[in-house]
């Protein structure tokens, strides 16, 4: 009896020895994380985190707690099931647009135009009207950077050009050089799915959020984890 109850204690032991590592390792790499994003930022992270919680996820699956909410939200998109974009609170979204995060986390539309001049445009393919889109983000620095892409603009049957240009407004892309960008990197290595993804979206940039969410399916990640929240509401959601 003696020698099972040292072996049990020896295991409570050890079990609180690696639950008080794993949440000091936690804690480090959070503090890691919102010292490179910023204080102002980090709040703002944490704001769209409990109103995606309290506000999207209580309306559309008001009968289950929140961590299985969660899975049922990548459960569904994965699937192309969900259309949750229209779902998402304008309140929230005006107040990111209103915030540095947005411009830390993307570089966002800033003017759209259609260009058929061929000496503004710089494809070979010169002779062919162009949809040219300039984007604004920060720059470590704090002031704002500019990039401009271009891309073909052929179409057979007469079309509404407006719409087309209304359309791509919410055409984000990664800030590669943004505080946010800079954080996550900060930590890269605190999970394998964070590496992954990271070195993934370095390669590739924007990533379909269908496959966002069945790669965090496929790999079982903790959707209580600090991180893994705020990668679907920066990633996804937003």
């Amino acid at each position: 009896r003696w020698q099972t109850y040292n072996r049990t204690m020896k295991f409570i032991f050890l079990t609180i020895i690696l639950l008080l590592t794993f949440s000091c390792s936690n804690e480090k790499a959070i503090a890691e994380f919102e010292e490179v994003l910023g204080k102002e930022n980090s709040e703002t992270l944490t704001y769209l985190v409990n109103d995606f919680e309290s506000d999207f996820l209580k309306r559309q699956y008001p009968n289950l707690e929140t961590k299985k909410a969660y899975k049922q939200f990548l459960t569904e998109l994965s699937k192309g099931e969900t259309e949750y974009w229209k779902k998402i609170s304008k309140s929230s979204r005006e107040y990111l647009k209103k915030r540095d995060l947005r411009l830390e986390i993307y570089s966002v539309p800033d003017s759209i135009w259609i260009e058929r001049d061929p000496e503004k445009l710089t494809l070979s393919f010169s002779d062919v009207p162009m949809l040219k889109i300039r984007r604004k983000y920060l720059l470590p620095d704090g002031t704002l950077g500019y990039s401009t892409s271009e891309s073909s603009f052929r179409y057979k049957e007469a079309i509404d050009e407006d719409s087309i240009i209304e359309s791509r407004k919410n055409w984000v892309a990664i800030n590669y050089v943004g505080s946010y960008t800079r954080a996550l990197n900060s930590i890269k290595n605190k999970s394998r799915f964070l590496t992954g993804y990271l070195d993934m979206r370095d390669a590739a940039g924007t990533i379909d959020p269908r496959l966002i969410a069945d790669r965090m399916l496929e790999t079982k990640v903790d959707l209580n984890d600090y991180f893994i929240k705020r990668l679907i509401v920066t990633e996804i959601v937003y």
